[in-house]
Formats: C-alpha cells, structure tokens, sequence
C-alpha cells in the first residue's frame, strides 16, 4: 500500500483584488504545517500542486522549512488536475437565478464581499446548484466534469507512485472533497456538506493499491490545534 495526503493550501486572500494568493495568516499556516511535519520526522517520495498560487506557495513553504533544516527533498511537479473549481464562473452564471428563486438573500447580497458570513451563505447555496443541478451551464465546467479531472489527477499520481511510496498533493478544498467521495462513495449533495468543514493548510489521508483507494483520515488540523489559537483555524 501507498500513502497519499491531500493538503488545503493555506487561507487565501478572500475580499482582495488577488484572492489567489496567500494572507499572512495563510503563511503562518503553511508554516506551522511545515513545523509539525518536520517534528514528527515525516517523511514523503514525491509532492504535487495544482497550478494555483496558493497551492504552489503552501508546498514551497513546507520544501523551503525542510531544506533549511538540511533534509532532502523531492521537487514540486505541477498537475492542473488539481485546481480549485471557478468559484467566480460558477456565482456569475447561477447567483442571479438563485437570488430570484431566495428573496431572503437580498440582505446578503448587499454585503456580498464585506461580510463572509454572508458571502458563505450565498456561496453554499450557488454550489449547492451547481452540483446538484441537472442543466448544462454555458461557459462553467459541470460537477461531474470537475470530478472526473480530479479523478484523473488521483489515478496520474497513483500510477506514477508505485507500493509502499508516501505523496503529498498541496490542493484545495474542492478537489479533496471530490477525492473523499472517490474513496467514499457519498452521494453529491453529502460532498458538499463535507467541503464547508476542511480548514485551511489541513491533512486528509488515503492509502491505495492497484485496485482501491481508501480514506483513512480527514481534516487533520493538529499543526494548529496545538498553537491553542482559534483564529489560525480558518475556512475560506
């Protein structure tokens, strides 16, 4: 059996201009993820990010820890299959349709990127649609589709990573949620509710062979449970 850890990315940079890169909380995340791996000696064969920046900078921060404490490390390898979904395309094209059908979002809407509780409400609602639904979206990659690219991210690095190899893959939340039905078998609508619950810079494991792959842990957040600060525990 192999060992596969799907890690979120540290907290992006919600409300900004360039969402898709670290907040300094995100990299004090990132390192305390680092900190943890290292103390607890863990060791791995090969590590993989999506194309993201927040991806690629929480894996740089782990790398980076390690090397300056003169371990040896494998090289960061690039695979898109683990992207995050287009959150923007998806509100763009279902927010106004889902705001008509919900007349009680238009408070919420007026605070849309003020207020991220608001924002969540809004949020959960539109991915709720969008996996559920049953209509192609011009222009947004469906559910099923999103699934299916992870599915082959998975499968590529499996492949590439024969017995008894330990992988880290640096991702988001969207794609470990569609791991975790992968080894599941949960139903869409119970995905979602998985999603909303996987913090930032935390570790969701899996072990695979040949033939199977199994979930043998989810979420852990012990790097940052154990600087007994509730604000480094983070979700969007």
């Amino acid at each position: 059996m192999s060992t596969l850890y799907l890690i979120r990315h540290g907290q992006a940079s919600f409300g900004t201009d360039h969402y898709d890169r670290l907040s300094e909380r995100g990299f004090i995340q990132s390192e305390l993820l680092a900190k943890y791996l290292l103390k607890i000696d863990h060791k791995f064969d090969a590590v993989y990010a999506g194309e993201m920046k927040r991806q690629i900078d929480t894996a740089e921060k782990v790398l980076s820890y390690y090397r300056e404490a003169g371990r040896m490390v494998p090289d960061l390898q690039i695979l898109p299959e683990f992207n995050e979904y287009d959150s923007n395309g998806i509100l763009k094209a279902l927010v106004r349709d889902i705001a008509r059908d919900n007349p009680d979002m238009e408070a919420d809407m007026l605070l849309f990127y003020s207020d991220k509780k608001a924002f969540q409400r809004i949020f959960e609602k539109v991915i709720l649609r969008w996996i559920t639904g049953d209509k192609e979206i011009p222009g947004v990659t469906s559910w099923q589709d999103f699934r299916e690219r992870v599915a082959r991210g998975m499968n590529k690095v499996m492949t590439e990573n024969g017995r008894g190899k330990t992988v880290l893959v640096f991702t988001s939340g969207g794609p470990i949620s569609a791991a975790f039905q992968m080894a599941t078998g949960i139903s869409d609508a119970g995905t979602l509710r998985v999603v909303w619950h996987i913090v930032n810079t935390a570790v969701s494991t899996f072990v695979y062979n040949g033939e199977q792959i199994s979930l043998t842990s989810f979420n852990n957040r012990a790097h940052l449970d154990l600087e007994k600060n509730s604000s480094l525990v983070t979700y969007r």
